[in-house]
């Protein structure tokens, strides 16, 4: 008799233990299917950051194209407004203060005062 109580102890062990390795394995099952779609969540996100990698190294090189040819527009600038500043130099000359060619001795101030009785008094 005791030998069946044992054997009932057993087989109800038994089938504890089975259900729980069928719950183990189907919780196996669902890790393994995670871990696929973690690994090809990772394979995908190393893709997407090598693409904005090399996208930032692209944009660097292309801003350091712009910046090296915005140097250069602006130093064509520079020389442009230099011949400009240069042609219209040559083009009106400064206006003399002190002394007209035309008549010596005579300041800007005495050629433009109207002529009256004092001014031409004191010549």
């Amino acid at each position: 008799m005791t030998s069946y109580l044992v054997d009932a102890v057993l087989l109800m062990a038994l089938a504890f233990t089975s259900v729980r390795v069928v719950g183990m394995q189907r919780e196996l099952a669902r890790l393994r299917n995670y871990q696929g779609e973690f690994s090809t969540i990772v394979h995908e996100t190393s893709g997407a950051f090598d693409t904005i990698i090399t996208a930032a190294h692209d944009s660097t090189a292309n801003l350091a194209q712009l910046a090296a040819e915005l140097g250069t527009k602006i130093d064509q600038a520079h020389e442009v407004i230099a011949a400009l500043d240069a042609r219209f130099a040559q083009s009106h000359p400064p206006a003399r203060d002190a002394v007209d060619t035309d008549r010596p001795g005579q300041t800007n101030t005495e050629r433009e005062s109207p002529p009256d009785g004092a001014a031409q008094a004191s010549r």
